[in-house]
């Protein structure tokens, strides 16, 4: 059996997609009788038309990781067949960070500040906006959209130009492990459980390959368990091939950060309650028309479905 995997562009490639890699490292694809072959796109996009979707979309690949956000809004748009078959991150892997410590944090505390958002990433941003709102911070605090250089935008916190980064731990942890910032708090508990990255294909793919598709769900449901129970560092030493530029310091930080906020899922199944709560979410930031439904039962297939 044989699934050609496209990864998106090289900046898809974060830690917190690290369950496949772990899959493929301990050899539990390969246990299922199952190979996989990584590729890439040759650019990168938050939409149904940018990044890793398209390649599966003209069947230049079997499936995909991404946003169920995405699955959700091509339906609305009437776009082609497309199905979330297995849960990968569960709940939102952003991270505000500062130049100093803060361990008794509390979102409150924002009130005032200035928080530069790095990553300029849309859903993202709509998403911290939610929860500015939610707290009754809108129009409290001041974010900055990033300059596109990461760099200069963690000299700005570290300067005294602004107060927070805010941006995935992927992108955080290498300044962290050199002690330029410090994670104040993850997003993910004041978000509540939502789907955020999902294993995506063509549901006619997934049928006509049923059996392949359920060997991955098995390795992938190994791997989430292994994540849960081995430590960072174990976690770091069997995937950092994948990650060949990335500091294997930073890699630790950034593998213990997801894990201890819960943000790995822990089971393939993509539960009915946090998928509704995601996209109520996400029309309540406009990302979803509101007046448009988005079934889970139509756009969410269960291990035991995939026949």
């Amino acid at each position: 059996m044989h699934l050609i995997f496209n990864q998106g562009d090289a900046s898809e490639s974060r830690i917190y997609y690290c369950a496949h890699y772990l899959a493929d490292s301990m050899g539990l694809f390969a246990d299922e009788g199952l190979s996989i072959t990584f590729t890439t796109s040759e650019s990168g996009g938050h939409t149904v038309q940018g990044g890793q979707v398209p390649a599966v979309m003209n069947g230049e690949a079997d499936l995909t990781l991404g946003g169920p956000m995405v699955v959700m809004k091509n339906f609305q748009e009437n776009g082609p067949d497309l199905r979330c078959f297995c849960a990968s991150v569960a709940a939102n892997p952003w991270f505000l960070a500062a130049a100093q410590p803060q361990p008794d944090f509390v979102f409150s505390q924002l009130r005032g500040k200035r928080v530069i958002d790095v990553g300029n990433v849309g859903t993202a941003t709509l998403t911290f906006r939610w929860l500015l709102a939610q707290q009754n911070l809108t129009d409290a605090v001041t974010l900055i959209p990033g300059s596109g250089d990461a760099e200069r935008d963690y000299a700005a916190i570290t300067n005294g130009e602004a107060d927070y980064a805010l941006h995935a731990m992927h992108a955080l942890a290498p300044a962290i492990a050199q002690g330029q910032l410090f994670s104040i708090t993850s997003l993910a508990a004041l978000c509540g459980n939502v789907p955020w990255s999902a294993y995506i294909a063509r549901a006619n793919v997934m049928q006509n390959k049923a059996t392949a598709f359920n060997a991955f769900t098995r390795a992938i449901a190994h791997a989430l368990c292994l994540l849960e129970k081995l430590d960072a560092r174990e976690v770091a030493e069997k995937v950092q091939a994948y990650y060949p530029d990335y500091a294997f310091d930073a890699l630790i930080i950034g593998i213990n950060a997801y894990q201890q906020a819960n943000i790995f899922a822990r089971k393939p199944q993509i539960p009915r309650s946090e998928f509704e709560h995601f996209s109520q979410l996400l029309s309540a930031i406009g990302w979803l028309n509101p007046k448009l439904p988005v079934p889970y039962a139509t756009l969410v297939v269960s291990p035991e479905e995939i026949q």
